[in-house]
């Protein structure tokens, strides 16, 4: 039997993976790193020698969030230049189909509601996303607007359980329409 022994840089990297989705459903004050330890198979000091504090650990799994979004951006741009911002939505959308990225995304906008590194961090996500979007689209400070907009808007519904597959005007108004019926 080989059994090869993973790099602290992939047991990083595993531990960051396993980290969003523990954020994402527990937040920052109440997740508990022994999740994320017992998730990839070491001990909770391994993970917090990896990262030196659950702070430290929570910033990582917001820079792995950025990095799969600007990643999102950019492969929309390249492979669909004539409607690169269409792309771009569609696969926001998938990403956020597992619930992952808009539940670390909410639970780090509520941190940062007392914390100002992570308030800092998630400012700095969207204007780097923004940035991004604005070299490889050309859009101005309107579409940029409501592109975020349009973004916030589809990390809220799908927290909520919303059904998307129509669009967000397909789920606004189907929400519409509970209020309506008694």
């Amino acid at each position: 039997m080989d059994v090869r022994r993973s790099t602290a840089k992939q047991r990083r990297a595993e531990a960051v993976v396993a980290g969003m989705r523990v954020f994402a459903d527990h937040g920052f004050v109440t997740a508990s790193i022994q999740q994320v330890a017992d998730e990839i198979g070491v001990s909770q000091p391994y993970v917090f020698r990896l990262f030196g504090s659950k702070h430290a650990f929570f910033l990582a799994c917001l820079d792995e969030l950025e990095r799969q979004l600007l990643e999102v951006v950019r492969q929309a741009a390249a492979t669909s230049p004539d409607d690169p911002v269409a792309a771009m939505r569609a696969g926001f959308r998938g990403m956020l189909a597992g619930g992952v990225i808009s539940g670390l995304w909410l639970q780090a906008c509520a941190a940062a509601r007392r914390d100002e590194t992570v308030a800092a961090r998630c400012r700095a996500v969207i204007s780097g996303i923004l940035g991004e979007v604005a070299r490889l689209t050309g859009a101005g400070m309107d579409g940029l607007a409501r592109n975020l907009a349009d973004g916030a808007l589809v990390v809220m519904l799908q927290a909520v359980g919303a059904d998307l597959t129509g669009g967000s005007l397909a789920a606004i108004d189907s929400l519409r329409a509970e209020k309506e019926t008694p």
